[in-house]
């Protein structure tokens, strides 16, 4: 056992500390702390480390909201002190652009906290495994193959923990599950996917049937089997609303948890974007049209792309429902949709993009620079991933003009951010 002051936190919610030449990552603590911790892993560059005990506390650190693993796994910080999360979210970001993407912004806006911090989830996926033939269903701990059983989740919609008590209550009614995918609307609607460990699994008929009974905001119940969807019973899709807009997303397609900060985003990106009415905007990885639909009634004309097939019926569905006609889908990889614009010699005054965490491509990176637009909005999940992006636009002709840091997912190391990059 050693003792090490805490020098700061990185990406992934560890804290660094620093140990005769050594870099040493040690989980749950806080900067400016002395602990004592327990080497466990010798890793190329850096050491791996067990949290023993703290002797000298941060004032950051607070009773956590939550009591035990079986409510706040899936929290990486409830014991910081919600205006310190937020402090160190702006520095984890602005530290992690500089040193992977030497690149630092014009001017960087306040960090946008959330409006709630508990209970925000709307999408979760639990995992499945069998002890003493009893289901246990939760997140598995974080670097272990070990399941924590979560009850009350307290990053989690009421909604799915009232679901997920009820599933245990069938447990005996239920098939070999592997997963159970739960989807929440702000509105209170919920569909169940099952992810069942058989190749010709029974109906889910009584199963559904016993779930409403208990949780009437459950519309629907999908069956997987494999990777092979078997069985829709009732509803496979949810009506969100954003303001004056109402959308579909189907079992699978991604919309954000925090749908409250969803809204606030959206009125962030409608200032930085700055419009006149008249300019081409294209959105790449649209989704089911959440920024599309709100760019089309101030714009002269939107073109979404987005690869997945079920999520651009959703948009273009969602776009005919809304009586928004200036938009055009392409249900394509991104990187080959962009060259067929390029070569059909369309032009963009304004780009977003939303990628997964993984971010974009150099391709894609090179080709939205060949559009030379005048402007580019990156909203990012990863800083990791923006900073490398940003990078490949900077040696393209762009600068970070403003960056603004959002608290999408509080209680998490998770870091949303909106980059503008405009052209030199």
């Amino acid at each position: 056992m050693i003792e090490v002051t805490v020098e700061k936190l990185v990406y992934g919610g560890k804290g660094l500390a620093r140990y005769n030449g050594l870099t040493i990552f040690i989980p749950g603590v806080i900067p400016g702390e002395k602990v004592a911790i327990e080497i466990k892993r010798k890793r190329k560059g850096f050491v791996e480390s067990e949290l023993i005990g703290i002797i000298n506390p941060s004032p950051d650190r607070i009773l956590p909201p939550c009591k035990g693993e079986e409510e706040c796994t899936g929290a990486h910080w409830p014991f910081i002190s919600y205006p310190a999360q937020l402090r160190f979210k702006e520095e984890i970001l602005l530290e992690t652009l500089k040193k992977i993407g030497d690149i630092e912004p014009i001017k960087t806006l306040p960090i946008m906290p959330s409006p709630v911090t508990d209970h925000y989830r709307l999408r979760v996926q639990f995992n499945v495994r069998y002890r003493e033939a009893r289901p246990i269903i939760g997140f598995f701990r974080e670097g272990t193959h070990h399941l924590i059983e979560i009850k009350n989740g307290f990053l989690l919609h009421p909604l799915i923990n009232r679901t997920l008590d009820s599933i245990r209550k069938i447990a005996d009614k239920l098939p070999p599950l592997k997963e159970i995918h739960m989807n929440v609307s702000p509105e209170g609607e919920g569909v169940i996917l099952f992810l069942i460990d058989l190749e010709n699994p029974p109906s889910l008929e009584p199963v559904f049937e016993t779930i409403k009974r208990d949780i009437k905001e459950i519309v629907g119940v999908i069956g997987y089997a494999g990777r092979k969807k078997y069985e829709v019973l009732g509803r496979n899709f949810l009506v969100l609303k954003l303001n004056d807009l109402t959308f579909q997303s189907t079992e699978g397609n991604f919309f954000q948890v925090n749908w409250e900060q969803n809204k606030n985003m959206m009125q962030l990106l409608l200032d930085l974007a700055e419009l006149k009415g008249n300019e081409r905007v294209l959105d790449l990885y649209g989704g089911i049209g959440n920024f599309s639909l709100p760019l089309a009634k101030r714009v002269e004309r939107v073109i979404g792309i987005e690869s997945g097939y079920s999520a651009s019926e959703d948009a273009r569905k969602n776009a005919e429902s809304n009586g928004i006609k200036n938009i055009e889908f392409i249900c394509d990889d991104v990187r080959k949709g962009l060259k067929g614009l390029i070569e059909k010699k369309e032009s963009a005054d304004l780009i977003f993009l939303d990628p997964p965490r993984a971010g974009a491509t150099m391709k894609i990176m090179e080709r939205i620079i060949t559009l030379s637009p005048e402007k580019i909005l990156y909203i990012s999940c990863n800083p990791t991933t923006l900073a490398r992006d940003l990078r490949w636009l900077k040696e393209g002709g762009y600068l970070l003009n403003r960056l603004q840091p959002i608290d999408m997912f509080p209680h998490t190391y998770h870091i949303e951010a909106i980059a503008e990059m405009v052209r030199k």
